[in-house]
Protein backbone atom coordinates (compact mmCIF):
# COMPACT_ATOMS: atom_id res chain seq x y z
CA UNK A 1 0.00 0.00 0.00
CA UNK A 2 1.30 3.15 -0.64
CA UNK A 3 1.71 6.35 1.71
CA UNK A 4 1.95 8.87 -1.21
CA UNK A 5 3.09 9.80 -4.35
CA UNK A 6 6.53 11.77 -6.12
CA UNK A 7 4.55 14.76 -7.96
CA UNK A 8 7.58 16.85 -8.60
CA UNK A 9 11.50 16.75 -9.07
CA UNK A 10 13.49 19.77 -9.08
CA UNK A 11 17.05 20.40 -9.79
CA UNK A 12 19.22 23.31 -9.09
CA UNK A 13 22.46 22.81 -11.06
CA UNK A 14 24.06 26.32 -9.37
CA UNK A 15 23.15 26.61 -5.88
CA UNK A 16 21.21 29.09 -5.73
CA UNK A 17 19.74 29.80 -9.21
CA UNK A 18 16.45 28.72 -10.92
CA UNK A 19 15.41 25.61 -10.49
CA UNK A 20 15.00 23.08 -13.48
CA UNK A 21 11.92 20.57 -12.99
CA UNK A 22 12.52 17.20 -14.86
CA UNK A 23 10.13 13.73 -14.70
CA UNK A 24 12.99 11.63 -13.91
CA UNK A 25 16.45 11.61 -12.09
CA UNK A 26 19.38 9.22 -11.67
CA UNK A 27 20.41 8.71 -7.49
CA UNK A 28 24.11 9.41 -7.82
CA UNK A 29 26.63 8.69 -4.78
CA UNK A 30 26.38 12.54 -3.98
CA UNK A 31 22.52 12.46 -3.94
CA UNK A 32 20.65 13.36 -7.12
CA UNK A 33 22.26 14.06 -10.33
CA UNK A 34 22.86 18.05 -11.43
CA UNK A 35 21.78 19.15 -8.08
CA UNK A 36 24.20 21.41 -7.00
CA UNK A 37 26.70 20.74 -8.56
CA UNK A 38 28.15 24.07 -9.31
CA UNK A 39 28.36 27.05 -6.85
CA UNK A 40 29.06 30.86 -6.86
CA UNK A 41 32.24 32.02 -4.61
CA UNK A 42 33.26 36.02 -3.73
CA UNK A 43 37.12 37.13 -4.17
CA UNK A 44 37.37 34.86 -0.80
CA UNK A 45 36.19 31.59 -1.99
CA UNK A 46 32.73 32.00 0.16
CA UNK A 47 29.57 31.13 -1.28
CA UNK A 48 27.40 34.11 -2.84
CA UNK A 49 24.12 32.85 -2.46
CA UNK A 50 20.40 34.07 -2.43
CA UNK A 51 20.73 35.13 1.22
CA UNK A 52 23.25 38.03 -0.14
CA UNK A 53 21.84 38.51 -3.82
CA UNK A 54 18.37 37.12 -3.97
CA UNK A 55 18.44 38.21 -7.86
CA UNK A 56 20.79 34.81 -8.54
CA UNK A 57 16.74 33.31 -8.11
CA UNK A 58 16.21 34.21 -11.91
CA UNK A 59 19.50 33.09 -13.06
CA UNK A 60 18.83 30.26 -15.44
CA UNK A 61 20.87 26.94 -16.07
CA UNK A 62 19.97 25.02 -18.68
CA UNK A 63 22.23 21.24 -19.00
CA UNK A 64 23.68 20.91 -21.95
CA UNK A 65 26.79 17.84 -23.00
CA UNK A 66 29.67 18.95 -20.83
CA UNK A 67 28.12 21.39 -19.01
CA UNK A 68 25.84 24.25 -18.80
CA UNK A 69 24.04 27.40 -20.51
CA UNK A 70 23.66 30.17 -18.36
CA UNK A 71 20.81 33.00 -18.87
CA UNK A 72 19.84 35.92 -16.98
CA UNK A 73 17.78 39.06 -18.19
CA UNK A 74 20.46 41.28 -19.35
CA UNK A 75 22.90 39.12 -19.40
CA UNK A 76 24.08 35.58 -21.67
CA UNK A 77 23.48 32.99 -23.07
CA UNK A 78 26.09 31.59 -22.02
CA UNK A 79 28.31 28.06 -22.47
CA UNK A 80 30.03 26.65 -19.40
CA UNK A 81 32.17 23.69 -19.76
CA UNK A 82 32.08 21.29 -16.26
CA UNK A 83 35.66 21.44 -15.10
CA UNK A 84 37.19 18.25 -14.98
CA UNK A 85 39.76 18.79 -12.37
CA UNK A 86 40.27 20.40 -9.29
CA UNK A 87 42.15 23.39 -9.51
CA UNK A 88 40.41 25.63 -6.50
CA UNK A 89 39.67 25.35 -3.04
CA UNK A 90 36.55 27.01 -1.84
CA UNK A 91 34.16 27.22 1.04
CA UNK A 92 31.18 24.86 1.93
CA UNK A 93 27.95 26.69 3.35
CA UNK A 94 29.12 25.23 6.69
CA UNK A 95 32.75 26.39 6.30
CA UNK A 96 34.44 23.21 5.29
CA UNK A 97 37.35 23.53 2.86
CA UNK A 98 35.91 22.30 -0.65
CA UNK A 99 38.41 20.78 -3.54
CA UNK A 100 36.52 21.70 -7.05
CA UNK A 101 37.10 22.93 -10.74
CA UNK A 102 37.01 26.42 -11.19
CA UNK A 103 34.43 27.32 -14.45
CA UNK A 104 36.93 30.37 -16.05
CA UNK A 105 37.14 33.61 -16.83
CA UNK A 106 33.65 34.42 -19.10
CA UNK A 107 31.63 32.54 -16.04
CA UNK A 108 33.19 34.70 -13.64
CA UNK A 109 32.27 37.78 -15.70
CA UNK A 110 29.07 36.49 -15.78
CA UNK A 111 28.55 36.10 -12.21
CA UNK A 112 30.37 39.37 -11.24
CA UNK A 113 28.09 41.45 -13.75
CA UNK A 114 24.78 39.67 -12.30
CA UNK A 115 25.77 40.10 -8.67
CA UNK A 116 27.58 43.27 -8.51
CA UNK A 117 30.82 41.96 -6.95
CA UNK A 118 34.09 39.52 -7.86
CA UNK A 119 32.76 36.11 -7.98
CA UNK A 120 33.80 33.26 -9.28
CA UNK A 121 31.84 30.45 -10.53
CA UNK A 122 33.29 26.48 -9.42
CA UNK A 123 31.76 22.85 -9.97
CA UNK A 124 31.97 19.52 -8.35
CA UNK A 125 34.61 16.94 -10.00
CA UNK A 126 34.86 13.30 -9.83
CA UNK A 127 37.83 14.20 -7.26
CA UNK A 128 35.98 16.31 -5.45
CA UNK A 129 34.30 13.35 -2.28
CA UNK A 130 32.76 16.34 -0.20
CA UNK A 131 31.73 14.89 2.98
CA UNK A 132 29.61 16.48 5.65
CA UNK A 133 29.39 15.18 9.22
CA UNK A 134 25.23 15.13 9.15
CA UNK A 135 25.56 12.20 6.86
CA UNK A 136 28.71 10.29 7.63
CA UNK A 137 29.92 7.92 5.32
CA UNK A 138 28.76 9.50 2.27
CA UNK A 139 29.74 12.36 0.02
CA UNK A 140 27.71 15.44 -1.18
CA UNK A 141 27.63 18.71 -3.77
CA UNK A 142 27.55 22.00 -2.93
CA UNK A 143 24.32 21.42 -0.86
CA UNK A 144 24.17 22.72 2.06
CA UNK A 145 24.54 19.41 4.36
CA UNK A 146 21.97 17.43 3.02
CA UNK A 147 21.78 14.84 -0.32
CA UNK A 148 18.34 15.73 -1.04
CA UNK A 149 15.41 17.46 0.81
CA UNK A 150 11.75 15.74 0.46
CA UNK A 151 9.07 17.93 1.14
CA UNK A 152 4.95 16.98 1.32
CA UNK A 153 2.31 18.50 -0.83
CA UNK A 154 -0.31 18.19 3.00
CA UNK A 155 2.59 20.41 4.68
CA UNK A 156 2.02 23.18 2.18
CA UNK A 157 -0.95 22.47 2.17
CA UNK A 158 -1.60 23.11 5.54
CA UNK A 159 0.77 26.17 5.95
CA UNK A 160 -1.13 27.52 3.39
CA UNK A 161 -4.34 27.65 4.78
CA UNK A 162 -3.29 29.78 7.35
CA UNK A 163 -0.26 32.10 5.91
CA UNK A 164 -1.66 35.87 4.70
CA UNK A 165 -0.62 35.22 1.05
CA UNK A 166 -0.42 32.15 -0.98
CA UNK A 167 3.57 31.31 -2.05
CA UNK A 168 4.38 27.91 -3.65
CA UNK A 169 6.25 25.26 -2.69
CA UNK A 170 9.22 26.44 -5.02
CA UNK A 171 10.19 28.77 -1.91
CA UNK A 172 11.69 26.07 -0.02
CA UNK A 173 13.51 24.84 -3.17
CA UNK A 174 13.42 21.22 -2.22
CA UNK A 175 14.44 18.28 -4.65
CA UNK A 176 11.77 15.56 -4.32
CA UNK A 177 7.82 16.69 -3.59
CA UNK A 178 5.59 13.67 -2.53
CA UNK A 179 1.49 14.23 -2.06
CA UNK A 180 0.21 12.30 0.90
CA UNK A 181 -3.03 12.82 3.05
CA UNK A 182 -1.19 13.67 6.51
CA UNK A 183 0.49 17.04 7.17
CA UNK A 184 3.79 17.10 8.58
CA UNK A 185 4.20 13.16 8.56
CA UNK A 186 7.31 13.66 7.04
CA UNK A 187 8.77 14.45 10.70
CA UNK A 188 8.55 10.69 11.35
CA UNK A 189 9.81 9.37 8.14
CA UNK A 190 12.87 7.52 9.06
CA UNK A 191 13.27 4.25 6.50
CA UNK A 192 11.15 5.08 2.98
CA UNK A 193 11.25 4.20 -0.34
CA UNK A 194 10.21 6.57 -3.06
CA UNK A 195 10.55 3.92 -6.69
CA UNK A 196 13.35 2.16 -6.65
CA UNK A 197 15.38 4.57 -4.35
CA UNK A 198 16.18 4.04 -0.62
CA UNK A 199 16.21 7.19 1.85
CA UNK A 200 17.04 7.71 5.39
CA UNK A 201 15.30 11.14 6.63
CA UNK A 202 17.79 12.47 8.91
CA UNK A 203 16.81 16.05 10.12
CA UNK A 204 13.38 18.28 9.44
CA UNK A 205 14.98 21.04 7.40
CA UNK A 206 15.99 24.28 9.57
CA UNK A 207 15.07 27.62 7.37
CA UNK A 208 16.31 31.10 6.13
CA UNK A 209 15.72 33.78 4.54
CA UNK A 210 15.67 32.20 1.18
CA UNK A 211 12.25 30.64 0.84
CA UNK A 212 10.55 34.77 1.10
CA UNK A 213 12.36 35.23 -2.09
CA UNK A 214 9.72 34.53 -4.86
CA UNK A 215 11.84 32.24 -7.23
CA UNK A 216 10.40 33.46 -10.88
CA UNK A 217 10.59 37.13 -9.99
CA UNK A 218 13.58 37.76 -7.71
CA UNK A 219 10.77 39.64 -4.81
CA UNK A 220 10.95 39.57 -1.26
CA UNK A 221 8.01 39.29 0.80
CA UNK A 222 7.02 38.49 4.21
CA UNK A 223 5.39 34.97 3.67
CA UNK A 224 6.52 32.05 4.34
CA UNK A 225 8.31 33.77 7.10
CA UNK A 226 4.87 34.66 8.84
CA UNK A 227 3.11 31.38 8.56
CA UNK A 228 6.39 29.13 9.78
CA UNK A 229 7.13 31.28 12.58
CA UNK A 230 3.51 30.60 13.72
CA UNK A 231 2.89 27.43 12.90
CA UNK A 232 6.87 25.20 12.63
CA UNK A 233 8.99 27.59 14.83
CA UNK A 234 11.41 25.22 16.53
CA UNK A 235 12.48 26.62 20.02
CA UNK A 236 14.06 23.90 21.95
CA UNK A 237 15.66 20.69 20.97
CA UNK A 238 17.93 19.55 24.00
CA UNK A 239 18.18 16.57 23.52
CA UNK A 240 20.27 17.10 20.24
CA UNK A 241 24.16 17.28 19.97
CA UNK A 242 24.92 21.27 20.47
CA UNK A 243 25.59 21.89 16.80
CA UNK A 244 22.70 20.66 15.76
CA UNK A 245 20.60 22.70 18.61
CA UNK A 246 22.03 25.47 17.03
CA UNK A 247 20.81 25.10 14.05
CA UNK A 248 17.66 24.03 14.97
CA UNK A 249 16.62 26.39 17.70
CA UNK A 250 15.62 29.72 16.86
CA UNK A 251 14.00 28.61 12.87
CA UNK A 252 11.42 26.99 11.34
CA UNK A 253 11.74 23.10 9.86
CA UNK A 254 10.09 22.32 6.52
CA UNK A 255 11.35 19.32 4.52
CA UNK A 256 13.20 16.19 5.33
CA UNK A 257 16.50 16.17 4.79
CA UNK A 258 17.72 12.90 3.93
CA UNK A 259 19.98 10.55 2.35
CA UNK A 260 19.29 8.86 -0.75
CA UNK A 261 20.71 5.16 -2.72
CA UNK A 262 21.41 3.26 -4.42
CA UNK A 263 23.68 4.96 -7.46
CA UNK A 264 22.40 4.52 -10.81
CA UNK A 265 18.11 4.07 -9.30
CA UNK A 266 16.20 6.41 -11.12
CA UNK A 267 12.98 8.65 -9.33
CA UNK A 268 10.18 8.83 -11.72
CA UNK A 269 7.38 11.55 -11.25
CA UNK A 270 4.40 8.22 -10.44
CA UNK A 271 6.68 7.02 -8.22
CA UNK A 272 4.98 5.58 -5.17
CA UNK A 273 6.31 6.90 -1.26
CA UNK A 274 6.33 3.67 1.22
CA UNK A 275 7.56 4.36 4.78
CA UNK A 276 8.92 1.15 6.34
CA UNK A 277 9.85 2.67 9.85
CA UNK A 278 9.08 5.78 11.55
CA UNK A 279 10.44 7.78 14.64
CA UNK A 280 9.13 11.09 16.83
CA UNK A 281 8.68 14.09 15.67
CA UNK A 282 11.58 16.37 16.58
CA UNK A 283 8.67 19.17 17.37
CA UNK A 284 5.11 18.33 17.68
CA UNK A 285 2.61 18.89 14.59
CA UNK A 286 0.83 22.41 15.42
CA UNK A 287 -2.92 22.33 15.57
Amino acid sequence: MSDGILTAIQIHPIKSCRRIEVDSIEVTANGIAHDRMWQIVDAAGVPVTQRQRRGLAVVQPELIDGGLRISAPGHGPLDVAHPTANDATVKGLLGDDVSCGDAGDDAAAFFTAVTGEACRLVAITPDTGRAVGLFPGRTVSFVDAAPVVVANTASLDDLLAHASAPFPMERFRPNLVVETDSPWAEDTWKNFTIGAAQLVGTLPWPRCAVPQIDQDTSERSKEPALVLRARRWCTAVPNMPAGLRAALEGNALFGMASSIEPAGAVVSIGDALSVQTTAEALIPPPT
